[in-house]
């Protein structure tokens, strides 16, 4: 179901647009980097804001065809990587580790065309399957999207790493905000265990994205998004900023560290705060 956000029915040069605008914005954001904050924690396990750049240029070198780096690794030695998606992502980031800053910044700059002119020449239907990162078989769509997604997020990794704010008005954020509604009937009828019939609406207020969303509990036990005008009084009403739904969403951030403005059933919201992540 369409969250109805803008952009949530975007075409695929919409989306080729929304992309070049995040990762051009994540490149000169991290062209700004001094030695000191190329080296500092990101804020993600294990890794240092050098590895979330790192990072970003192995996936979109992945879906450029390269091969993967062919490391023996220990894996005992960096328990953030315990699963084979986690490992996946770590061997481009630890074959750039210890790669001058400069260098890894030049392979970035070249990625951006060459990656442009390949999604170019992709304007198919959305809904057909193409191979995703890590050779995974996904609508050409949802790769698009992941990919905008996952860019506009380690631009706000490095942010908040390094103490600045912005792009929380983009188009990449608007595609971040559609992945993060789109999980909310989810995340409010299992995660939080919302029982049958029960209602929840979260207001996001900005600086930059902005809306009102609702989910409710359908008989089948399936969360299902509706208008938020559609549901009166929620169980639950739950008041954020941009930023802090953002973070929560994307597990960067603990529910303690989020101010959020409640009102209706305490014991469901306190389940669904901690049920909005999404990110693996």
């Amino acid at each position: 179901m369409s969250t109805g956000l803008r952009l949530s029915d975007a075409d695929h040069a919409t989306l080729v647009d929304a992309w070049e605008s995040a990762i051009e914005g994540f490149t000169d954001l991290a062209e700004t980097l001094t030695d000191e904050q190329w080296l500092a924690p990101s804020g993600l396990p294990g890794w240092t804001n050098a590895d979330v750049v790192a990072h970003v240029i192995g996936i979109e070198r992945d879906l450029l065809g390269d091969d993967p780096p062919n490391l023996d690794i220990d894996w005992e030695l960096l328990p953030h990587a315990d699963d084979l998606f986690s490992r996946y992502t770590e061997l481009p980031v630890a074959a750039r580790r210890g790669v001058d800053h400069a260098e890894v910044l030049a392979e970035l700059r070249k990625t951006i065309p060459a990656r442009r002119a390949q999604l170019a020449a992709d304007a198919g239907d959305l809904g057909e399957i193409v191979g995703g990162p890590g050779g995974w078989q996904l609508p050409r769509g949802v790769v698009l999207r992941m990919r905008v997604f996952d860019i506009w997020l380690h631009d706000q990794d490095l942010r908040r790493s390094t103490g600045t704010v912005g792009e929380l008005d983009t188009d990449a954020a608007w595609v971040a905000a559609d992945r993060m509604v789109g999980a909310l009937g989810y995340s409010w009828s299992k995660l939080a265990g919302a029982p049958i019939g029960s209602t929840v609406a979260i207001s996001v207020t900005g600086p930059g994205v902005a809306f009102r969303v609702a989910a409710i509990v359908a008989d089948n036990g399936r969360g299902q998004l509706v208008s938020a005008d559609s549901i009166g009084e929620p169980d639950v009403d739950v008041a954020l900023s941009w930023p802090d739904y953002a973070a929560l969403c994307a597990g960067r951030i603990p529910t303690s560290s989020a101010l959020v403005a409640i009102e209706g059933d305490p014991d469901l919201a306190a389940r669904l705060l901690p049920a909005l992540e999404i990110t693996p």
